[in-house]
């Protein structure tokens, strides 16, 4: 994928806002930590080329711990398909309003997808993008990614993130292929690392396609 400008040479750091104990967050604007304002950059990032440049109109969010995403879909494509993987037990608190849900029920990733081919809601002959950005570590890798592969037709996506080692990150994309510039720290991907000489925050982001 082509970013849309050419990479900065430094990215500025801005240091933490300091906030009165006594202040409160307005409750349209709730507060959310750094860590979840900059996940949720990555995926708009994300969504935007999914939409824009790779055309997608399906969307999977499998465990995203950023809120908001499908909102920030809808913005992009007001049409596009949207499921939410609910952890069991918190479909109803953690679903947004007026989006189709499958829920977990501990049979595993395999059976789990196999449910979402089966429902009705996500057509898997259609290119689709599956946002599985939880952060996974070197000892708690994603479960289900071959089946997954196996049922996308040519020109879906998966979507990781991760605190891993960068090789166990690339690892855990296949079969599927990861996208320029492959993994990257997800403050600042698109662009690769060495593009950029700012602190990140050592939680490493990518996208893989599934190639016709």
């Amino acid at each position: 994928m082509a970013p849309a400008c050419h990479p900065p040479a430094q990215i500025p750091f801005q240091a933490p806002r300091v906030v009165s104990l006594g202040a409160r967050a307005r409750p349209s604007e709730p507060a959310v930590s750094e860590q979840t304002r900059l996940h949720q950059a990555f995926l708009g990032r994300v969504i935007d080329f999914l939409c824009a440049d790779a055309g997608i109109t399906q969307f999977v969010d499998w465990g995203c711990p950023a809120p908001g995403t499908a909102e920030r879909v809808r913005a992009a494509n007001a049409d596009a398909r949207f499921v939410h993987v609910a952890p069991r037990g918190a479909a109803g608190m953690l679903s947004p309003s007026g989006t189709a849900v499958v829920t977990e029920d501990g049979s595993g990733a395999d059976s789990l997808t196999r449910r979402l081919s089966t429902s009705g809601l996500v057509d898997f002959d259609e290119p689709v993008a599956v946002l599985m950005t939880r952060p996974f570590t070197a000892d708690d890798q994603p479960n289900g990614i071959g089946e997954l592969h196996a049922l996308m037709r040519g020109g879906g996506y998966l979507a990781l993130t991760s605190t891993a080692p960068r090789r166990t990150v690339e690892r855990a994309f296949r079969p599927f292929q990861p996208i320029e510039p492959g993994v990257a720290d997800l403050t600042w991907w698109p662009y690769p690392d060495e593009d950029v000489t700012a602190q990140g925050t050592g939680i490493l982001g990518g996208l893989g396609r599934r190639l016709r």
